[in-house]
């Protein structure tokens, strides 16, 4: 098994770490094999080797199937008109998205990304915040599928597919006939599932405890049998967001006036709900050891080094407790 941190691109994570050698520092000094890394921006100090990523997590939409789909009436409902849509995905029609994917298995494979993560769930920002959606796990499972059949046929570079599970429609890991209509529907040879414990957390609003957490974790993996066994990959963390997520159902937000003050609200939404903590609780080794991943990543969201090192150390000791 190899263990990882995550990290992205994005200019607020890659200045804790002033030179490269503070990056190295880091991984050596919690005996990481590297980095699961988001690359979604440029890296122009170079601070991440190629060396050091072993897993690539794709840029993603949380709303996309209508996009795909070509459903322009539901597309000027979310962002207003079609040419804040268009500059959102980076084109007009599924092409776009056809080749995002495309660009994203090159990038893997630049950097010699030994697998690649693909989230499967579908949201607009209202849906999101209510938990009313307009589309089923079916659907966004089908849509899926062909995304990835299309994006992928005829691609030389075949690394690791991992499928992450979230809370909205899609890939939740709560229904194992929908687990599995996406394993055997996605038209390719190397695909497992990515178990992410924090998202699978927030499917049921009624954990107050990390131990209740963990509890529902093993009865998700009872109920999957077999196909539990296709889980290669695990972000690791969890968030205890219940309550608040219906309070915020029950006195929800007024949604600003245009896409991009919604789209902040957004963001602002989806951080107080999917926190990243450490999953500390005892038997979270055991939970590990039951799975026995190929990849483990301490999957955290952190402000700085400082804070990150702390809490790299909290999750490893419960693990080695």
């Amino acid at each position: 098994m190899k263990t990882l941190m995550n990290l992205t691109t994005r200019t607020y994570d890659l200045d804790r770490y002033p030179y490269r050698e503070t990056l190295l520092s880091c991984l050596n000094e919690f005996a990481l094999d590297g980095v699961e890394l988001l690359a979604c921006d440029p890296d122009p100090r170079e601070i991440v080797p190629e060396s050091c990523v072993v897993g690539q997590h794709m840029l993603y939409y949380p709303y996309w199937v209508d996009f795909y789909r070509g459903d322009e009436a539901a597309l000027v409902r979310e962002f207003g008109s079609l040419d804040v849509c268009e500059s959102v995905y980076g084109g007009a029609t599924k092409r776009a998205l056809v080749e995002r994917v495309r660009a994203d298995f090159a990038k893997a494979e630049a950097l010699g990304a030994e697998y690649v993560v693909f989230h499967v769930s579908d949201a607009g920002i209202g849906e999101a915040i209510s938990g009313a959606f307009r589309h089923s796990s079916a659907e966004v499972i089908d849509a899926t599928c062909d995304l990835l059949g299309e994006a992928l046929s005829g691609a030389r570079y075949r690394p690791l597919l991992l499928l992450e599970n979230l809370w909205q429609p899609g890939l939740t890991l709560t229904d194992p006939a929908m687990t599995q209509r996406l394993l055997e529907g996605v038209p390719y040879e190397n695909v497992g599932l990515m178990l992410d414990t924090g998202h699978l957390f927030h499917t049921n609003e009624g954990i107050a405890t990390q131990e209740e957490g963990l509890s529902y974790i093993h009865r998700m993996l009872d109920c999957h049998g077999a196909l539990a066994e296709r889980i290669r990959g695990v972000h690791l963390h969890q968030s205890i967001t219940g309550e608040h997520a219906r309070s915020i159902r029950a006195n929800p937000p007024k949604l600003g006036n245009t896409y991009e003050e919604r789209a902040w609200q957004m963001f602002e939404y989806a951080f107080a709900i999917d926190r990243h903590q450490p999953f500390t609780c005892a038997g979270v080794r055991n939970l590990i050891q039951r799975i026995s991943p190929d990849y483990l990543t301490y999957e955290l969201i952190t402000s700085d080094l400082k804070q990150h090192r702390s809490l790299l150390s909290e999750q490893i000791q419960a693990l080695n407790a």
